[in-house]
């Protein structure tokens, strides 16, 4: 099994692509129940599911880069649409800002962020290919938290963070040797307290700076006891500040809590 983004809703339901198995897996806690959706379209299956966000009117948002488009499940994991097809080269990472109906996707192969409306009409496209401020080398994951948009800059070794349009607002982590440093950087998000979760996947690392983007501390380590990591990619925090850790190539899913008081 190999886990990557994760994404959960009000009811507690955790999603988690798996490119492996080519599916959306559906961990229905209230339920008791789990569930493997495999269906991009009613004739065909996913083949590289990597990036999933929570969509309108309770519709699941998978971006699949292998067959270059957004597909929309309804809740019960039926395929009711797609887009993007049509511009996309190799989506990966996606987040959307529910306020404004607006979904980004991370576009890897072309080295940019495109930003289209809940129906799928392409709105704006933001950055290109460099290392300049507002510029993008392999992004992959992103996250969508108080307005802003935060994107893993994965091969510029950072995090980029913009506001709601697309403009340039900050920048943190560099290459290095040290704790806190960004080697490979994969997946990205933000808790109710502004504190931000990067997973560090060289270092095997769960990476947690405040608001002003300084390290708090680092988790993990590589090994597969509890709180280690192997080959971490995608995070994210519900709205009872857990944080959930696709743990790749363990298979698995971490959960942890935040307490709290992270200023």
């Amino acid at each position: 099994t190999c886990a990557l983004p994760i994404s959960v809703d009000a009811a507690g339901r955790v999603y988690v692509t798996d490119v492996s198995r080519r599916a959306v897996y559906v961990f229905d806690k209230p339920a008791g129940e789990l569930r493997v959706w495999d269906m991009a379209r009613e004739d065909s299956r996913f083949e590289t599911p990597i990036g999933i966000a929570l969509g309108v009117r309770g519709e699941i948002l998978v971006a699949d880069a292998g067959l270059h488009g957004v597909f929309r499940l309804d809740h019960e994991g039926n395929p009711v649409g797609e887009f993007g097809q049509d511009v996309l080269k190799r989506p990966t990472g996606l987040a959307r800002d529910a306020k404004r109906g607006r979904v980004y996707v991370a576009d890897t192969y072309a080295h940019d962020i495109k930003v289209f409306s809940d129906d799928g009409h392409l709105l704006k496209v933001i950055g290109r290919r460099g290392a300049a401020d507002g510029e993008f080398n392999f992004p992959t994951f992103l996250a969508f938290a108080g307005g802003r948009l935060y994107v893993t800059d994965t091969m510029n070794s950072r995090i980029q963070i913009f506001d709601a349009d697309g403009k340039w607002l900050a920048k943190f982590g560099k290459r290095g040797l040290y704790v806190g440093n960004m080697v490979r950087p994969k997946g990205v998000a933000v808790d109710s307290e502004g504190n931000i979760y990067v997973t560090e996947s060289l270092y095997d690392n769960l990476l947690v700076f405040n608001r002003q983007e300084r390290l708090l501390l680092a988790l993990g380590g590589t090994g597969k006891a509890p709180g280690q990591f192997y080959l971490p990619a995608g995070v994210w925090t519900d709205n009872q500040d857990r944080i959930y850790v696709a743990d790749m190539f363990n298979g698995r899913v971490e959960v942890f809590q935040f307490l709290g008081g992270g200023r």
